[in-house]
């Protein structure tokens, strides 16, 4: 059974966009587990849709690489490639590192309220254990960096191709200290924010966009089913870790 149902796309997606983000929203939740295996028959009976959109969107999540293809064996969810953290991290450091210097220039009262807004949230999320809505709220309070200075394309960028790192992040949010240090890092930055600190607030950026590295070896040792596992996955663990 899907957590995210094709009832919660907006009206305007056409059927086969439904059941793209249906599948997607599923992955990168982690309600579907990676290695799952995926049948396309079961997931058009559940989502009650013909076969062809199911084959289109698994199609889709293959070259996103959210999902494996196996000629003769089958399709499954794609376990997480450290590769693909490693690259997703980079762009979305690379572009919120931007963001947030143009932001300290731009900024108006009415952003602040909104990042003190999502804050609040992230605390009523994890007192209340919902993991999925603390990385919701996670994401909307650094969606505001991009939303104040019109660069929404470039959010949607990152949003698009950060499936294995949101998956690592989601799992990284299980530990309840984890990510009270994670809320303690976004109140940190809004008093600098407010101050006018740009230094600080870019360095402090740079620091909290790293800190997932530190957690991927300890969630790697936990969960090694959730992981790609590859002959060199040892060599890019080490390579990770270094970054």
């Amino acid at each position: 059974m899907f957590a995210d149902s094709m009832n919660s796309m907006p009206s305007s997606y056409n059927i086969g966009d439904s059941v793209y983000y249906t599948l997607l929203k599923n992955i990168v939740n982690l309600n579907l587990k990676p290695g799952e295996p995926l049948n396309v028959k079961s997931i058009s009976e559940q989502l009650d849709v013909s076969r062809t959109p199911v084959r289109d969107a698994l199609i889709k999540l293959a070259k996103e690489g959210l999902v494996d293809v196996f000629p003769q064996k089958g399709t499954s969810v794609s376990q997480i490639d450290l590769r693909r953290v490693q690259e997703e991290q980079f762009l979305r450091q690379s572009l919120e590192v931007r963001a947030v210097t143009i932001f300290m220039q731009e900024h108006q009262p009415s952003h602040l309220r909104s990042l003190a807004e999502f804050i609040n949230k992230q605390i009523e999320a994890l007192e209340a254990g919902d993991h999925l809505s603390c990385l919701q709220y996670d994401d909307e309070f650094h969606h505001v960096f991009f939303d104040a200075i019109d660069k929404n394309m470039c959010w949607d960028a990152i949003q698009s191709l950060s499936g294995h790192y949101r998956r690592v992040r989601l799992m990284s949010i299980w530990d309840h200290d984890v990510f009270a240090g994670v809320i303690e890092q976004h109140q940190h930055m809004l008093e600098n924010i407010k101050a006018g600190n740009i230094e600080t607030v870019r360095q402090l950026f740079l620091e909290h966009s790293s800190k997932l590295v530190r957690e991927v070896e300890a969630l790697s040792e936990k969960y090694p089913e959730y992981f790609k596992d590859q002959k060199e996955g040892n060599f890019l663990l080490k390579d990770f870790l270094r970054r």
